[in-house]
């Protein structure tokens, strides 16, 4: 059925506003640029060049990739960072740290009686803190694909069968011109998202783990002098997603007149004006 599609965007920074409670925060004083600056540098080096293994797994083998079970439980560190343009105040930087737990509690099924699985998610500032509960989400998995319903945004995670070439609209139920608000700023985050399979069945460590075999699939990766959408997702057989990395900023640096002479070499975590950066990296599982 559905085997190479194109996404869209859809609403990332509902998405992340309601899953990361960070960006919410924006009005915090925080350090010196210059440690920011360091944070983000060892943030980003998770966007690494694209390394492909050998497509070796049937169908079920792929869909160990996006397990669903009653009591299935995850825990994840989430870093992010929004930038907001104050007036008054100048750029504002605000940087967080929120522990996430995700718990598959039970099932229910859809109007067309398919069955989706109820997913809970639990929030807590530091470890010493009791989880609250924060939101419910929903997945399901086909023969053909894995679904995930975040904020009321459908997202196609995955498809089935795939190889390592793979491509797919993993927004086919979300427009490309929709807007989402962070920090009081509208951004249009999900325009030319296109899924693409970089690596399958290849090893990789994340965070304190050694996991054997990972499926690393890159939703978008287009940057511009004005724009920069990054997201990419690591999924491990038998846990599902370990690691994501979201960059949705936008810019007018480079519209300055006269333009700047750096325009085009200044980093982003330095010249990004409005949006985020969301790093999730599993804990235990």
């Amino acid at each position: 059925m559905i085997n190479t599609h194109r996404p869209s965007i859809l609403s990332v920074a509902r998405f992340c506003a309601a899953q990361y409670r960070g960006l919410s925060s924006f009005l915090r004083t925080k350090p010196a640029e210059s440690k920011y600056i360091l944070v983000l540098a060892c943030f980003f080096a998770g966007c690494g060049d694209r390394v492909t293994g050998t497509y070796e797994s049937e169908v079920e083998e792929q869909q160990k990739y996006f397990p669903l079970g009653i009591g299935q439980t995850a825990e994840y560190r989430v870093d992010s960072v929004v930038y907001n343009e104050v007036p008054g105040l100048g750029l504002v930087r605000d940087s967080s740290v929120t522990f996430l737990k995700e718990i598959i509690a039970d099932t229910l099924r859809d109007n067309l009686g398919n069955v989706q699985w109820k997913v809970e998610q639990y929030e807590r500032r530091s470890e010493s803190e009791n989880w609250a509960i924060a939101r419910i989400w929903t997945a399901e998995r086909t023969e053909t694909q894995a679904v995930r319903t975040e904020e009321n945004l459908r997202f196609l995670r995955l498809i089935f069968p795939m190889n390592r070439r793979s491509e797919w609209d993993g927004n086919i139920w979300i427009g490309d011109e929709k807007t989402l608000t962070v920090a009081g700023q509208t951004l249009r985050p999900f325009v030319n998202w296109n899924y693409e399979v970089d690596s399958i069945d290849i090893p990789r460590t994340i965070g304190l783990f050694n996991f054997e075999q990972v499926l690393v699939v890159t939703e978008v990766d287009e940057t511009n002098i004005i724009e920069k959408r990054f997201s990419r997702s690591v999924y491990a057989k038998n846990v599902g997603l370990v690691f994501r990395e979201q960059w949705i900023a936008d810019s007018q640096y480079c519209n300055e007149i006269p333009v700047p002479a750096d325009c085009a070499t200044k980093p982003w975590e330095e010249k990004a004006e409005r949006g985020y950066y969301v790093r999730q990296t599993i804990l235990s599982f």
